[in-house]
């Protein structure tokens, strides 16, 4: 009889951390169906050769040329049926990213992403996130700060994992989920 009292509480706190566990993965699965999906941005995989980067396509493209080269020819189509997309470092926490069409050449450097900061301060799941884009998928997803304002100051949205949707050469801003420890913009 005594020893089943002993075996009673240690049973009960292994079903409560059970129960715990299971409310936490619920949590984040519902978490994780409340964002967009990239197989519902589907976009055909165009299957020929990658055109040259056309240098007059935009301003940044000439500066940013031989990046731009390297991820057309290595990484080829990785983003919204034809294009290639490409992060460019420019300084800690910082990017600036690019989308290349590759049956043009043409270069965009949409202005959401011109500035970027990868810096979004405690979020312990930043490994989930680490894909970006989809060959088959107009989905963008990134994690981090978009610049705003004017491109001289240094001010930044709130820190997030962001989802755009590529269409007619633009980016649609589609959702923000607020993570991190920068929940508000910059003051100005």
């Amino acid at each position: 009889m005594l020893t089943k009292r002993y075996l009673v509480l240690p049973i009960m706190i292994a079903a409560a951390l059970v129960a715990t566990g299971s409310q936490r993965v619920t949590g984040q699965q519902k978490q994780n169906a409340a964002e967009p999906r990239f197989q519902d941005y589907p976009a055909p995989v165009y299957a020929g050769k990658a055109d040259l980067l056309n240098l007059r396509s935009h301003p940044l493209a000439r500066l940013y040329r031989t990046r731009l080269r390297e991820n057309l020819h290595d990484e080829g189509i990785n983003f919204a049926g034809h294009y290639t997309f490409t992060t460019i470092g420019c300084g800690a926490g910082c990017s600036v990213n690019a989308i290349v069409d590759a049956r043009t050449g043409r270069a965009f450097f949409p202005q959401p992403l011109n500035g970027w900061t990868g810096i979004v301060g405690d979020f312990d799941r930043e490994g989930e996130y680490e894909e970006q884009s989809r060959a088959d998928s107009r989905l963008l997803r990134m994690l981090g700060r978009p610049r705003i304002g004017n491109l001289k100051d240094e001010r930044y949205g709130p820190s997030g994992i962001y989802f755009y949707e590529w269409a007619n050469d633009r980016l649609r801003l589609v959702k923000v989920i607020k993570v991190g420890s920068y929940p508000t913009s910059d003051p100005k």
